[in-house]
């Protein structure tokens, strides 16, 4: 074991809440990233206010991981309860390193099977400094720097970086970093991480990557109402609000922030909103405002267990069908779900150009995996095609005259702001003609609003058609063969490793992957479901709702069907023994 040669390695670091862990995590992640490594960093968390259990999930590899995984090298353990919590998802020749002043030896008897390292983190922290329990972690770092055999230089640049001129702060970090290093390191490492070149990849979370998607593709406005998981994008364009030219707003509710959102579109500005499922819950109404206005807006629902609070540090994808049909009547929307963390910045840009474009209210169906997630990514140009649609600004030869809701052959109608000579309207709710006068009060049931009311429906889903037809079909991930495994949003990753992982074991596995998931672009994609030899779906939810949704839609069957249900994001060593039971294999692919 000792100097195993390794290129993939896995850990997870677990205490209290309050004992510092994520920026832990974080801060471990930019380390390894300068070195070349490619990084995934995923927290977890108690649903708690205060208080309770975290972990930090760090996992590197010399080579590109699509997702990270539950099965661990080390598990790092500032307190007992992450013996009892993470040891159950520790390989056999995994590695516990547990902090000795706090965990008395007796109760790692039954973990005996594992290399076990005492170290005393409190302890050294408080030799330190008394004040600064937190420093336990970087003393946890330099031992963890030890056993994989990297040296302390590239870390205590990252210090430098983080805690810039605190020089008191610095200095204790880097003597606690020494001494966790020494103590763990005179015993000789464990570890040599295959050797990689520098790169310039930087580290991103779903989140981020939406925020950035959104300030790029000329964000004007944001309102939004803090709620876990979405808050981080709140949080990251209000520090960068005059960088980017936004103007933020923490709203005193989601329907609140989502109105708002609605007015500054009507305003001419590009406007988006961010929350979860209970919040997405109060802007039903107000959602549907701006379908029947065809006013643009952006709405980030980044899902977690439901319904009601649900388990709000969690994940699911139990939200689409409430997506689908969020708002009474018929209201056109698009649906785009994020596959991956720099796909959300793609997503992001498509959905505003998309709003525009259609005037058509479009919601990135994110969650909490996603959102929170952490990776390293290649440096990528931020320049983007922005596309505002039809914009009426004076009379031309086609619109000599303004009418917002014309009833055009392609059933878009250009749009003008306020100030626009000659283009005044209101953006009434009701429904309402071509000059947007309201078909409700003493204009309602009579025979005029009949003609009016047909027209106005069948206009707005003529473009809905013209949708359908720009969106995208799925994508695929390796060549048609025995079993084809589908899938959507975020947990593609993790459905791609488990093809990887059982194609490298002699079996014959496929990947159909989907982003663009309402309207469904049917005539892209019935051509791939007909390559399909055996089908198995895997979705966050109970009532397979994508599923159905290809069932309605393209009257397709699915063979098999794997439906994670714990609240976990879904890795490959979670899936694969649910993929070999129900389609009736065995084997040892772990």
């Amino acid at each position: 074991m000792v100097n195993q040669k390794i290129d993939r390695f896995s850990m997870r670091w677990g205490g209290f809440a309050g004992d510092g862990l994520q920026s832990t995590g974080i801060l471990l992640q930019k380390y390894f990233n300068s070195l070349g490594y490619y990084v995934q960093g995923f927290p977890g968390t108690q649903s708690t206010i205060r208080g309770g259990h975290v972990w930090q999930h760090v996992e590197i590899s010399s080579s590109m991981m699509h997702s990270h995984d539950r099965k661990l090298n080390l598990i790092v353990a500032l307190n007992e309860q992450t013996l009892e919590v993470h040891c159950r998802d520790l390989k056999d020749d995994g590695i516990i390193l547990y902090n000795s002043t706090k965990i008395k030896e007796d109760k790692l008897e039954e973990y005996n099977n594992f290399r076990i390292i005492p170290l005393a983190m409190s302890e050294i922290a408080r030799s330190v400094d008394l004040q600064t329990s937190v420093l336990a972690n970087t003393v946890a770092v330099g031992a963890v720097l030890a056993i994989l055999n990297l040296d302390l230089e590239s870390y205590e640049k990252v210090l430098e970086k983080r805690f810039g001129n605190r020089e008191n702060i610095l200095a204790m970090n880097k003597a606690a970093l020494l001494q966790g290093y020494d103590v763990v390191g005179k015993n000789g490492s464990l570890f040599n991480l295959e050797n990689v070149k520098k790169s310039e990849r930087f580290v991103a979370s779903g989140n981020e990557m939406i925020a950035l998607g959104a300030a790029c593709s000329g964000l004007k406005f944001l309102a939004q109402y803090p709620i876990t998981p979405a808050s981080s994008i709140l949080t990251y364009l209000s520090k960068r609000a005059d960088k980017y030219g936004v103007v933020v707003r923490q709203a005193e509710d989601e329907l609140a922030a989502i109105n708002m959102v609605i007015g500054a579109s009507y305003a001419g500005a590009r406007a988006m909103t961010a929350s979860s499922g209970p919040g997405i819950s109060l802007m039903a109404e107000s959602f549907g405002y701006a379908s029947m206005t065809e006013t643009p807006i952006v709405v980030v629902n980044s899902m977690r267990g439901g319904p009601s609070t649900g388990i709000p540090t969690k994940m699911e994808q139990a939200d689409l069908n409430s997506m689908i049909h969020l708002s009474h009547g018929e209201a056109p929307r698009i649906i785009l779900a994020p596959r991956n963390i720099r796909e959300a910045f793609d997503i992001t840009v498509r959905a505003f150009n998309l709003a525009d474009i259609y005037q058509i209210p479009v919601i990135i169906l994110s969650d909490f995996s996603l959102s929170e997630r952490t990776e390293n990514l290649e440096p990528f140009d931020l320049s983007v095609k922005v596309e505002r649609g039809k914009i009426w600004k004076e009379p031309t030869d086609e619109y000599p005259t303004f009418a917002r809701y014309k009833d055009t052959e392609d059933g878009i109608a250009p749009r003008a702001f306020p100030g626009t000579k000659d283009a005044q309207y209101i953006l009434v709710g009701a429904e309402h003609d071509e000059e947007s006068h309201s078909l409700s009060g003493n204009r309602c049931g009579l025979p005029e609003s009949w003609e009016v009311r047909d027209k106005m429906i069948k206009r707005r889903y003529r473009k809905f058609e013209l949708i359908k037809k720009e969106l995208n079909g799925p994508d695929i991930y390796g060549d048609f063969n025995e079993f084809t495994l589908i899938c959507w949003g975020s947990i593609e990753g993790a459905v791609r490793e488990v093809a990887d992982r059982l194609n490298e074991s002699g079996e014959k596995f496929n990947v159909v992957s989907f982003a663009d998931i309402y309207p469904l672009s049917v005539d892209k994609i019935i051509p791939v479901l007909e390559k399909v030899q055996k089908s198995i779906m895997i979705e966050v939810n109970y009532t397979g709702q994508f599923e159905n949704l290809l069932k309605l839609e393209c009257n397709w069957e699915i063979d098999y069907r794997i439906h994670p249900l714990s609240g976990e994001t879904p890795t490959s060593s979670s899936l694969i023994p649910e993929i070999l039971k129900v389609i009736g294999m065995e084997g040892d692919y772990l």
